[in-house]
């Protein structure tokens, strides 16, 4: 296969002439990774759980390291396209990647400086791709954080700004482990469903240091959705530890009260459906049935305990409600 990149470089993209390859567990699904860079291997290998070689893949990956690009820059923030289903991602005028999500293949060619980057891969360029092909893959996107206890998940919906991610951290100092803090993933096998994490910083609002002052130190910086936020890695902070997958069993949306008093209230499935379905990025016709099959998975997760909390409590008092929610098995 053969790839004209931005600055009309033809680049062939078969096997062996990528001489690195494995397999990873990502989210539920396989990927299989070829490449000419150890470097992309290490960032998908610090990220990712190994998946056998035996397993069929679910995405396959063509990435290619062009290593007589010089200085090459990069964007401040990346930039996106999509037509039907081919979605177009680029991070700089040598770094590119194009996704077709009804073959499920990736082809992506970078410059060496990009690739020297392992934190921006972990942090940006991976997560980002698995937004982009969740839906070809099996897998949905919810915008919510989750925590797990006893090997069920909590997960907290809610606006941006409801508090999601310092409730999080907030409920992994009480006796939950954390998962996600804005994005959680989930794969369905035959009845069963699982919600998935990656081992990214959470993002909070700079303001959050009142709440958990060891972050004091730490600088806002730019997001790619235009906030500023702190990047934490949450086992730094005391008392809470990670936990990459959970079976959801919980589901409470969050919501601003100016009153002295927390309302809890039982939510319908059919609206705590409504607000997940809102945040899923619609299909083009050619591949509607990702959506549906998205659709299917967020209708069998609103199957079980949904809740809606207006408060105006500080995430210590909150936590300790949820926790109440969540009972003390």
């Amino acid at each position: 296969m053969q790839v004209v990149d931005p600055a009309n470089r033809v680049i062939n993209l078969a096997n062996d002439n990528l001489p690195l390859g494995a397999r990873f567990f990502v989210a539920g699904s396989i990927w299989d990774l070829r490449s000419n860079s150890e470097e992309i291997l290490q960032a998908m290998q610090e990220t990712f759980d190994p998946a056998g070689a035996e397993q069929q893949p679910d995405l396959h990956l063509r990435f290619h390291i062009d290593f007589a690009i010089n200085d090459a820059p990069r964007w401040a923030t990346p930039h996106f396209r999509a037509l039907d289903h081919l979605y177009y991602a680029t991070y700089g005028p040598c770094d590119s990647m194009l996704v077709d999500q009804m073959s499920r293949r990736v082809i992506g060619s970078f410059s060496p400086a990009l690739t020297h980057d392992l934190r921006y891969w972990k942090q940006t360029v991976l997560p980002v791709l698995l937004g982009i092909v969740s839906a070809s893959i099996g897998v949905t996107p919810v915008h919510c954080a989750c925590v797990v206890k006893g090997g069920s998940g909590l997960l907290l919906g809610g606006e941006s700004g409801a508090g999601k991610s310092t409730m999080a951290l907030s409920l992994s100092r009480n006796g939950f482990a954390y998962l996600s803090d804005d994005c959680t993933y989930l794969s369905r096998t035959g009845a069963g469903m699982r919600a998935w994490g990656l081992p990214t910083p959470a993002k909070l609002l700079p303001d959050a240091v009142s709440y958990f002052p060891e972050l004091v130190a730490l600088d806002p910086v730019l997001s790619l959705n235009g906030e500023w936020a702190l990047n934490v890695e949450p086992t730094e902070i005391s008392k809470v530890e990670r936990c990459l997958s959970s079976t959801p069993r919980w589901l409470v949306f969050l919501e601003r009260k100016v009153d002295s008093s927390p309302v809890i209230k039982p939510l319908s499935s059919g609206e705590a459906a409504s607000r997940l379905v809102a945040d899923l990025e619609m299909m083009p016709p050619v591949i509607f049935d990702q959506y549906e099959f998205q659709l299917e998975t967020i209708n069998r997760l609103v199957d079980r305990e949904c809740w809606v909390v207006r408060h105006d409590l500080r995430p210590e008092p909150l936590a300790r409600l949820l926790a109440e929610i969540c009972g003390s098995d």
